[in-house]
C-alpha cells in the first residue's frame, strides 16, 4: 500500500511539474524552421533535407558516374562514416553554401520537394506503387 502511494504521488508530481512547461512544437512551418537543425536522432547528427540537397547538387558528377546500385545510398554511408567533427564541419560548409543561394531558389528547391512528397503521397493511396520485380526462380532457393 506505501509502494503504491509512493508511486501514485511521485507520478503525479511529475505530471505537475511537467504540466507547466511550454511546447512549441509545430508552431513554424517548415520553410520558417532555420535549415541547420542540430537535432540527435538515435544518437547521431541528422543532415536536414535541404542540406542533402546542396550536397546531393555538388556530388552530381560523381554520382553520375557510379553504377545505380552503388548510388544508391551513397550519401548516407558517406554521411554515416563521417566523424562528428566532419559532419559539422560539412553542414557549416553546406549552411554556407544554402545561404549564398538567392531566396527564390531555395522557395523553389524546397516547394520541389513538397510536391514531389504529394505526388509520392497521392500514388501511395491509389495503390500505384510499382513492385519489385521478381529476382526469378534462382533467387528463391533455400
Amino acid at each position: 500500500m506505501l509502494t503504491r502511494t509512493l508511486v501514485m504521488s511521485g507520478a503525479l508530481a511529475l505530471l505537475a511539474a511537467t504540466a507547466g512547461w511550454s511546447s512549441d512544437y509545430g508552431t513554424a512551418s517548415p520553410a520558417a524552421r532555420p535549415a541547420v537543425t542540430h537535432q540527435y536522432r538515435q544518437g547521431g547528427l541528422r543532415l536536414p533535407h535541404e542540406l542533402k540537397v546542396m550536397w546531393r547538387k555538388e556530388e552530381r558528377g560523381r554520382l553520375k558516374t557510379m553504377p545505380r546500385d552503388e548510388r544508391r545510398g551513397w550519401l548516407k554511408r558517406q554521411w554515416a562514416d563521417m566523424t562528428d567533427r566532419q559532419k559539422h564541419a560539412k553542414l557549416a560548409e553546406l549552411q554556407k553554401k544554402w545561404d549564398a543561394l538567392p531566396q527564390d531558389v531555395r522557395q523553389h528547391l524546397i516547394e520541389k520537394r513538397e510536391s514531389r512528397r504529394e505526388a509520392h503521397r497521392v500514388q501511395h493511396q491509389k495503390g500505384d506503387v510499382t513492385q519489385p520485380q521478381d529476382p526469378g526462380p534462382a533467387m528463391h532457393r533455400g
